[in-house]
């Protein structure tokens, strides 16, 4: 055996196991000859490859030398010394009446001729190995001609056999317990399942999913340690193999969403399809029926079927979009796939090259094109199910008339139908080999719940990069690609019902694996077995396109003036922060995890023709809303990057106009074989960590004691320790709280891994950081400011460890009420204890800290050099910092650097705006919001800040005295429109809390009577 091939076979071992000598072997046919009861070789041009290896382990209780014999063999054909390409097919304990036999065995009739002796092979022997510590277990033969390796092996097996104590009675999962992960080896790691993980899980942090558990009660210490385990593994995936793959396969995927309302195809969809955007709104003939010429200049290819499943030719103008697919297709004879087949309405089309369009083709091309239709059929006969593809038609035409002269590279994949949700996936013809094991489904969850006019339709696919380099080596595992087609409930009041249809469509919408559930198999009884059904989640990318109906949570007149506003994107902005979608997102009541792209397009829906509309061409009767929306998300393995995200407002033929969206998916190109020996090799090390009887689990932790010292809002301060496993084990550990239904770590405190695993002798170090924001400033600055905790790190099979945490918190101005403010006798950084308070009766007029930022601002910022950007320009973080210290410890701010500066008075309009920002309760009591929207007139207004609490009147009175001043100077309306659109929103602050917000555009309107 070659040295390099020793070493190679060591780094499948663990360290504790050391290689004495190996001996390439070969495993061939043999049979027993009956009558001398020799072993004959029967003939046979097949030989598999076996390579035996005896292994010797130091037994750390006994320090008795324990031995085994593996048996390894190649994974593939493409053979080289590499690790990564043999696997450990059997272990033999050399134990009890283990044995290795030789025998010469004889090749059928021997040839004694002169021409047969001359070319006979080397002298081969057979080896019998029988396994000792099981009777049951064949024997198995294997031939070698390397006579002086095999005598190494012999030896090696004697010593190690006399070595061994004799025992009268021994269990051997005991006694070679360090044989165990190698024997799981043949168990199904959890990241080789044929199924993905489901992509709910992923985005999660590992603790968040762990068991309940605190001091004293570890919880379910199996299931924590399976999942800890399995996601140390996904780590290390991506940190060895994706992170550090060199070799990348792209893939550009376009996407579009459209309600048609009913409506067949009138118009041009290049805009939509091709991704472009065009001046005028191109109209094309409607269609009065189903025709190959219905599309103006289309010709349908003659071999095509007449359903119009497979167009193939179309004129119009070509796209012009961003990068494309990095692949490089094999052109062998057995390159095309076998054809795949959907069910219900779904199609896949065989690929037929065409010569003479490769010049076509360009790097902004997109491999994939996936269109969601809604609302494709609003007939009554059509309102459960419908099994017409004559609208599927038309739209599968029109859309393939809107690629222009493109559309000769593309061939429609599948479909899928459901009344009227309609998604299609349509593919470039030169790489329709890389996708494969189609599936559709779909589910219908209107009238009663299962009526198809709201439901949703999906398909689910695989994509292989078939690149030039994987001619000699095993192609990379396939990338699930999952697209999901959506109409959810209407109308602005149905938000919770749109969030229990999100939630009742993903248990639902399922595809049949075709993988047989365990224990369901046909007994021959004419049953059917039940199959696995895969969830949609069950993916490594999955594309949500959707008519969702979600509205804007403001009354309507707030939507269109916002809309019209001269703010453009700052108010489209404010629009959407009280989009539903957002919200359900943001609280976690529905796609929880799935990320958008900004949004910078004007609301989606709803225009309608002949009917009185805005400015902006909005129904007047419907609020526009973003109804039209893609989402995604991934697992850690896929890069996705989005390109672009628009709507197409030239395309009118619907009350909506499509939505488009175009992303670009990076995946490791990792061969198959790499892949799961590497997988196999971190299975190994783990996998029997619960069920070892080595040692129980030991940490080390480095420090128990962490003291931040000053602790200041908003200042961020980082700690580490250090954890080392100096046990002979794997371990897992986890931040247990010290009581059930407590938190594990107060709020001003973070922890950057909150559960983990460590290997024998390895050392990590965990970050504590502190941080105070407004939030948790609110309480801190009426509390004690000595801040203290225990952390309890819990290790898995072993014992807990305990580490203090402290320091001194320093108070701020920052997030205590006007009320507060008024009442400080110095300060805040000077406060000892909130008892310290001045009595109600002898709080001042205005806090302090807002009047000082005021005066100055009055006094030094009324040139106009000096307040042309004020409250508009971008402040320095730093100068802003120091003018906050300076609240805080009273200090002037005349003694800081470059104070008369124009910069210094952006930084004290900064300060000004964040303070009034972190306020826990707004300048305006919430209760007051809907007077204050009421009011009609400036006298109205003036009037009700009789009802305002002292110290708000006078700080309302200031500032906005202020804002008029320099509103005056400026005489700019949009700057005036900015600076009360900036101070709305903190003077009256929104209520978290609710769910129909107060009028914004009252709020403004009631901020102008004082500022104009």
């Amino acid at each position: 055996m070659s040295v390099s091939l020793q070493t190679v076979l060591q780094s499948l071992l663990r360290p504790s196991e050391v290689v004495k000598v190996a001996l390439e072997t070969t495993l061939v046919p043999i049979n027993r000859d009956p009558e001398t009861s020799e072993y004959v070789v029967v003939k046979s041009d097949r030989q598999a490859k076996k390579i035996l290896v005896v292994v010797s382990h130091l037994d750390s209780n006994s320090g008795s030398e324990q031995g085994c014999v593996f048996v390894f063999k190649p994974k593939t054909q493409f053979h080289s010394n590499n690790s990564l390409e043999y696997t450990i097919e059997h272990v033999f304990p050399v134990v009890g009446t283990f044995s290795i036999s030789m025998a010469q065995p004889r090749r059928g009739p021997v040839d004694l001729s002169a021409g047969a002796v001359l070319n006979r092979p080397r002298t081969e022997f057979m080896l019998t190995i029988k396994a000792g510590h099981d009777p049951t277990v064949d024997p198995l033969p294997l031939l070698t001609d390397n006579i002086r390796e095999l005598r190494s092996v012999i030896a090696e097996c004697k010593h190690l056999k006399e070595a061994f104590p004799a025992q009268p009675v021994y269990d051997v999962a005991t006694t070679f317990s360090w044989i165990a992960p190698y024997l799981l080896q043949d168990s199904q790691p959890p990241l080789l399942s044929p199924i993905p993980p489901d992509l709910r899980g992923s985005y999660k942090p590992v603790h968040t999913i762990l068991s309940p558990a605190s001091a004293g009660f570890p919880g379910d210490e199996a299931l924590d340690i399976a999942l800890i385990r399995e996601d140390w593994m996904r780590n290390k995936v991506r940190e060895e193999l994706v992170e550090k793959c060199n070799e990348k396969a792209s893939i550009r995927i376009r996407t579009g969403t459209f309600n048609v309302n009913g409506k067949m195809p009138s118009q041009d969809l290049s805009v939509w399809v091709q991704g472009r955007m065009l001046g005028v709104t191109e109209l094309i003939p409607p269609l009065a029926e189903i025709s190959p010429l219905s599309l103006g200049e289309v010709v349908k290819d003659p071999m095509d079927d007449v359903s119009g499943k497979d167009i193939k030719n179309s004129t119009s103008e070509g796209p012009t979009c961003t990068r494309t697919l990095r692949v490089e297709t094999l052109t062998t004879a057995d390159s095309t796939p076998s054809s795949s087949t959907a069910s219900a309405t779904g199609t896949v089309v065989q690929n037929r090259p065409e010569p003479g369009i490769d010049s076509l083709e360009d790097s902004t091309d997109p491999d994939l094109i996936v269109l969601a239709f809604q609302e494709l059929d609003l007939s009554t006969e059509a309102l459960l199910y419908s099994t017409k593809t004559l609208r599927e038609d038309a739209w599968c035409m029109a859309a393939f008339a809107g690629l222009g002269e493109k559309a000769v590279l593309y061939e429609k994949l599948t479909s899928r139908q459901l009344v009227g949700m309609l998604l299609v996936v349509i593919v470039k013809k030169r790489l329709k080999m890389c996708f494969g094991d189609i599936k559709t489904t779909s589910v219908g969850a209107g009238i009663m719940g299962v009526m198809g006019n709201k439901g949703a339709t999906a398909i689910r696919l695989t994509f292989t990069p078939v690149v030039a380099s994987h001619a000699t080596r095993p192609r990379p595992p396939p990338t699930v690609l999952t697209f999901v087609n959506s109409h959810l409930a209407a109308f602005e009041e149905m938000y919770e019902r749109r969030n229990a249809d999100f939630h009742d469509l993903s248990k639902r919408l399922v595809f049949d694996s075709g993988i047989p559930v365990a224990g369901s198999l046909d007994q021959g009884r004419g049953y059917v077995p039940a199959t696995i059904q895969l969830s949609v989640f069950e993916t490594d990318a999955l594309f949500w396109m959707v008519n969702l109906n979600y509205r804007i949570n403001l009354p309507d007149i707030d939507v269109r003036t916002l809309l019209s506003s001269d703010l453009g994107i700052k108010d489209l902005r404010v629009l959407l922060s009280f989009d539903q979608l957002g919200l359900a997102m943001r609280t976690g009541k529905a796609f929880e995890g799935f990320h958008e792209h900004a949004i910078t397009h004007i609301p989606s829906y709803r225009f309608t023709s002949g009917v009185p509309t805005d400015s902006r061409g909005y129904d007047m009767k419907r609020k526009p809303a973003w109804t039209d929306r893609v989402l995604h998300m991934a697992s850690s393995p896929i890069t996705i990057r989005q390109l672009n995200y628009y709507s197409c407002p030239q395309i009118t033929m619907s009350d909506h106009r499509p939505v488009s969206a175009e992303f670009e998916l990076e995946v490791p190109v990792i061969n198959m074989v790499t892949y799961e020996s590497f997988i196999h090799g971190l299975w190994r090390d783990v996998a029997s960590m619960e069920d070892s009887d080595d040692n129980s689990a030991r940490v080390r932790v480095s420090s128990t004691s962490i003291d931040f010292g000053k602790i200041s809002y908003k200042r961020r301060m980082t700690k580490h320790v250090d954890l080392e496993n100096f046990g002979k084990i794997p371990c897992t550990f986890r931040f247990v709280s010290t009581s059930t239904g407590a938190a594990v770590n107060p709020e001003w405190l973070e922890i950057q891994s909150k559960a983990g695993l460590l290997l024998p002798c390895e050392k990590t170090t965990i970050a504590f950081s502190v941080y105070v924001d407004h939030r948790v400033a609110s309480r801190l600055n009426m509390g004690p400011v000595d801040l203290e905790w225990t952390l309890i790190l819990h290790v898995a099979l072993g014992k807990d460890h305990f580490i203090s945490v402290n320091g001194q918190y320093e108070r701020t101005c920052f997030a205590m009420t006007l009320a507060q403010l008024t009442r400080l006798p110095r300060p805040a950084r000077a406060l000892r204890t909130a008892d310290e308070l001045l009595p109600e009766d002898a709080a001042v007029a205005a806090p302090r800290e807002i009047m000082r930022l005021v005066n100055w601002l009055m006094s030094n910022a009324v040139e106009v050099k000096s307040q042309a950007g004020l409250f508009v320009e971008a402040a320095e973080e730093a100068l802003v910092d120091r003018i906050h210290e300076c609240l805080d410890t009273g200090a002037d701010l005349d003694c800081v650097e470059q104070c008369k500066e124009s910069r210094f008075a952006l930084a004290v309009g900064e300060c000004l705006l964040q303070l009034l920002a972190a306020l826990p309760e707004p300048v305006v009591p919430i209760d007051l919001h809907p007077r204050c929207v009421q009011m009609t007139s400036r006298d109205e207004a003036f009037e009700l800040l009789n009802e305002f609490p002292k110290e708000s009147v006078n700080v309302w009175i200031s500032i906005t005295a202020f804002l008029y001043f320099i509103g005056q100077i400026s005489s700019s309306p949009t700057r005036t429109e900015l600076l009360v659109a900036k101070f709305s929103s903190v003077l009256l602050k929104d209520d978290d809390t609710s769910i129909i917000p107060v009028s914004i555009v009252g709020k403004r309107n009631f901020l102008r009577y004082f500022v104009e």
